[in-house]
């Protein structure tokens, strides 16, 4: 099982430790612990540029990064909540740092923690004296470093006025586009344009926000594509899942990637909505071009076995090597873990649920099948989701030219309902 399986970094605020400034997280797998990462000065200041600690949000740093080869930079991810609503956005982030969150991923116990220099305990009460062994075995007694608690604004025009002279410098002012230097009045002026050169001018913040489904479709014409990050998701809590919470739908869809998954993406994606997909290890060999395209385009990608066999009719050894080989090839394509998986047929056994808690995978089935593989009859489809009650249901569909067809009126009388159709992780 990956070590990062189980692992949750929350981001509780940006704060000074003596001279340095450093992220405040609650980390939890085994058990909890609040901890000061002191990383890199620009991973934070990019940080502190999406994130504003306001009491209502809650913020979680992904355990993963990527490379993103226009900017030649590496992308970490935070997602910030609130309630049942969450917003992701992406900021650029040091070689240093990625290498210290995979430390933190590789980490098995909390203990292992305390190896990790850039890692240390937060203390709540900073002036109380800390035990420190001595090599006597009694208890020596120092005062802890003093932490100060910021405000966001104060926090960000610290750390990003050390730039601002930099920026000013770099400037041409002979160019009638560039921006013209000023004198900031007060303190609020000089912080409200130091943001302001940041945003229009500072490339290595790359924050991608994702707005709300509601906002974007009142902005956006009826047949235009969303932005891939607008997608709406829902993450699921059960190790396996038949169905899902009132008010939300989740569109599956089985024994791709084929030549319909382009077809099927583009639905979801002009009528603003989620999708899963389940593939096939077969497939995913023959057009590994079309899951990058639908993991890029920020749709869910679960396993559905390498062969489509039935699990429950093979070894241990044959269930492992159907559930191994499929996580390496999708994940050599989108470099992030599988962590999905639904059963061929929905047949599973004993064996099938320990390899799949062993390798950190989620099992979803279903309870709507339209059975449209064996109509593949577009009208009996949308019949069939028009007589069921579709609300905290997930739908089994697979990917073939009557599901194309049906899929656009399929959503139009879901979304009818006031349902929110979601991609699954």
């Amino acid at each position: 099982m990956s070590d990062s399986y189980g692992k949750v970094i929350e981001l509780l605020a940006i704060e000074r430790d003596s001279e340095v400034f450093g992220l405040r997280i609650k980390l939890s797998f085994t058990e909890s612990a609040e901890l000061i990462w002191i990383t890199d000065t620009d991973t934070i200041e990019n940080i502190a540029a999406v994130s504003e600690f306001n009491g209502i949000h809650k913020y979680r740093l992904s355990l993963q990064t990527v490379w993103d080869v226009n900017q030649q930079q590496y992308m970490g991810l935070i997602t910030r909540t609130y309630r049942d609503h969450s917003d992701r956005f992406q900021f650029a982030c040091s070689v240093s740092f990625r290498n210290e969150l995979e430390s933190i991923k590789n980490a098995r116990r909390l203990d292992d923690l305390h190896t990790l220099p850039f890692l240390s305990a937060y203390r709540s009460e900073p002036d109380e004296p800390i035990a420190v062994p001595t090599e006597e075995g009694t208890d020596a007694r120092r005062s802890g470093r003093k932490r100060h608690r910021l405000p966001l604004k104060l926090v960000s025009a610290t750390m990003m006025s050390l730039i601002f002279v930099l920026l000013l410098s770099s400037f041409n002012y002979s160019d009638p586009s560039g921006i013209p230097p000023r004198q900031a009045t007060t303190a609020t002026v000089e912080v409200e344009t130091v943001i302001q050169l940041l945003a229009e001018n500072r490339h290595a913040i790359m924050a991608k926000p994702v707005a709300s489904l509601e906002e974007e479709t009142e902005k956006q014409p009826e047949d235009h594509h969303l932005p891939s990050d607008t997608v709406p998701y829902l993450e699921l809590d059960e190790f396996i899942s038949f169905s899902i919470p009132k008010g939300y739908v989740a569109l599956t869809f089985d024994d791709g990637p084929s030549k319909h998954s382009v077809d099927i993406m583009n639905i979801l994606q002009k009528y603003g909505v989620g999708g899963t997909f389940f593939f096939v290890g077969t497939n995913v060999k023959k057009h590994p071009d079309y899951v990058q395209a639908i993991h890029a385009n920020g749709f869910s990608i679960g396993s559905h076995s390498m062969t489509h066999s039935q699990m429950s009719s093979l070894s241990y050894k044959q269930q492992e090597m159907e559930l191994t080989r499929v996580a390496e090839l999708i994940e050599n394509i989108t470099h992030e873990k599988l962590v999905l998986f639904r059963p061929p047929y929905g047949a599973f056994d004993g064996q099938t649920e320990a390899l799949s808690r062993h390798q950190g995978n989620k099992m979803v089935l279903w309870n709507r099948d339209p059975e449209d593989w064996l109509t593949r009859d577009e009208d009996k489809i949308l019949d069939y989701v028009q007589h069921i009650e579709a609300s905290g249901s997930i739908i089994l569909l697979h990917e073939s030219q009557a599901v194309v067809d049906a899929l656009p009126r399929i959503i139009q009388h879901l979304q009818d309902q006031s349902l929110k159709i979601v991609r699954l992780q």
